[in-house]
């Protein structure tokens, strides 16, 4: 009973829909509160200590030395209640390489443990977490590509633990102020918590970007993504917008669609920014349908460049 009880709870919160057979959806989540903030359009996201998650080909192309970062997410607070944290960062090497680090924790809502009675007998909080390391080179002053190895975890009950490998492929284009990206992401093995083989969310994600100075103090920034999820057939898209004054203070506007079945369910987002002798403290809030579990959704993210 235990056994059957347990293999329901993986189907419903490790597949989110057990006919897709897919784990590890925290996987899919922006951990960069700014990109959250517009659409999720990571793809073109300029380089930062996020970049591992958004675009790993764009820390190459860096103009500093390097940016570590952490953020914490209150996912779906109305529905699932999940948190996401995340410490990243990366470190530039010569004037071509950059290596880059992170780890991403999920931690779903707590359910209740029963015995072949029925009756409660204690709680259980499915935790998942991936550990990433990855490499990324300049081929040419505006072109770079990369390539992350990540280890996943995820442990969905008492009886139910298990991991997989898997990477992420990127290459970033960035002549003067346009920037065009590509990524190909959580290409790997399945996690197999003992109730059958679960894959993980791979997805290919192409998105651009343009930004520009609308004189001395005023930055305006947009950007367009659209990505394709392999394994349930699903599309998703985001556009953002962003404007910056006097490099310090950001005001950011995002749209993000996704088939709820399948993805992320579509949200408005909106988000803040400030930034001070390269510390930047940035804040995230998305607003979906009436009833939709993303609404009210928090993310808060502190990142220090050098």
């Amino acid at each position: 009973m235990k056994h059957i009880y347990t293999f329901l709870v993986v189907s419903v919160l490790a597949a989110g829909n057990a006919s897709f057979a897919q784990t590890a959806q925290f996987l899919t989540l922006s951990t960069d509160t700014r990109t959250l903030s517009m659409g999720g359009t990571g793809v073109v996201a300029p380089a930062n200590a996020f970049s591992l998650y958004n675009n790993n080909a764009a820390a190459a192309l860096s103009p500093g030395k390097g940016a570590l970062a952490a953020s914490y997410t209150l996912w779906q607070p109305g529905a699932t209640g999940s948190n996401l944290a995340n410490l990243s960062g990366f470190f530039k090497i010569g004037k071509k390489s950059a290596f880059l680090i992170g780890s991403r924790f999920h931690l779903n809502s707590p359910y209740n443990i029963t015995n072949e009675h029925g009756s409660i007998t204690g709680t259980y909080r499915p935790m998942e977490l991936s550990i990433d390391l990855g490499y990324a080179f300049k081929i040419t002053e505006t072109f770079s590509t990369a390539a992350t190895l990540r280890y996943v975890i995820s442990r969905m009950g008492e009886d139910a633990s298990g991991g997989a490998f898997a990477a992420d492929l990127g290459v970033i284009y960035k002549p003067g102020n346009f920037s065009l990206g590509l990524t190909a992401t959580n290409l790997g093995s399945k996690i197999d918590y003992g109730y059958g083989p679960y894959e993980l969310p791979a997805q290919i994600r192409l998105g651009a970007g343009y930004g520009f100075h609308a004189g001395e103090k005023h930055f305006l920034c947009a950007a367009a993504q659209t990505g394709y999820l392999i394994k349930n057939s699903g599309f998703t898209a985001g556009i953002g917008l962003e404007y910056v004054y006097n490099g310090m203070v950001s005001a950011r506007l995002g749209g993000h669609y996704g088939d709820p079945e399948k993805g992320i369910p579509p949200h408005l987002s909106v988000g803040l920014g400030f930034t001070y002798r390269g510390l930047s403290l940035n804040a995230a809030y998305l607003a979906g349908q009436k009833g939709s579990a993303v609404s009210n959704s928090l993310s808060f993210g502190l990142e220090w460049a050098f």
